[in-house]
């Protein structure tokens, strides 16, 4: 698996469709109160990779992932207030997006927040940064080895 960070986020056109998604963060992400939108942008090609922007030039940028089948093991449990505030009936509902950091000390290696995802109500798109119930269990800086698939 590679991550191919380019100057640019992606831009959509015929031959590489990018689909955007608006997320609505009421309550803002962990150090980023104020931002209460936000878009989320992913290419096929890319994935499990994916961009939650600001929608405004020059914005925050984070490079985020859906965990499954790349952790093992990982469970999320979260508060009934967060279930209520997002408005989730079932794990059908939900999306859990990672924020991934890039390593520049550990080349072909990146990092994922397990402790503090971004919730997200798939049918509303409504989302929330939380600390997991069972934050105990892993890891804010969980290592991955993602290396480079190019000769």
């Amino acid at each position: 698996m590679k991550l191919n960070l380019k100057d640019e986020l992606p831009i959509s056109s015929d031959a590489e469709p990018v689909t955007r998604n608006e997320v609505s963060l009421p309550q803002g992400l962990f150090g980023f109160p104020d931002i209460r939108s936000m878009e989320l942008v992913f290419d096929k090609e890319e994935l499990p990779f994916m961009w939650l922007r600001e929608q405004v030039q020059d914005g925050l940028a984070f490079v985020v992932l859906e965990p499954g089948g790349i952790v093992q093991n990982y469970s999320v449990e979260i508060s009934d207030a967060d279930i209520q505030i997002l408005g989730i009936t079932g794990a059908e509902d939900t999306m859990i997006l990672n924020i991934v950091t890039i390593s520049s000390e550990h080349p072909g290696k990146i990092s994922l927040n397990l402790v503090g995802p971004i919730i997200l109500n798939r049918k509303t798109l409504e989302a929330k940064q939380c600390i997991i119930n069972n934050h105990e269990e892993f890891s804010a800086r969980h290592m991955i080895d993602v290396g480079d698939s190019e000769a």
